[in-house]
């Protein structure tokens, strides 16, 4: 899986800066950086097809449950907020991540909201 890392792929958007923002696109599974602390961070999502986008739940004490599995229109864009503490993964190799999998080619905007 190739990684996205917040201020390498991603910048993390600040007040008035929109033109800061810059879209990911990704086609396979990947994870994406949330190291901000446990904050929420919006993904808003345009896929070349429709299918599919899934959010695995991470390995801490409130990832338990079901991934979520967000049904994306072609050329529609969509956003989801997730709570870093339900997807966020604390140990393993993929520590302070999320993994997200893509059904398609998929743009990503990554937004981490301040607290």
């Amino acid at each position: 899986m190739a990684d996205v890392k917040r201020g390498t792929d991603y910048p993390v958007l600040k007040l008035n800066k929109a033109s800061d923002l810059t879209a990911v696109t990704k086609a396979a599974a990947f994870t994406c950086e949330l190291t901000g602390g446990d904050y929420k961070t919006i993904f808003i999502m345009t896929p070349a097809a429709t299918g599919t986008v899934e959010f695995a739940i991470g390995n801490g004490i409130q990832g338990a449950g079901a991934n979520l599995s967000v049904a994306v229109t072609k050329d529609t864009p969509a956003a989801i907020v997730l709570d870093s503490g339900y997807f966020k993964n604390v140990s393993g190799t993929d520590k302070d991540c999320v993994t997200i999998t893509p059904s398609g080619s998929t743009a990503f905007l990554i937004v981490e909201l301040p607290q």
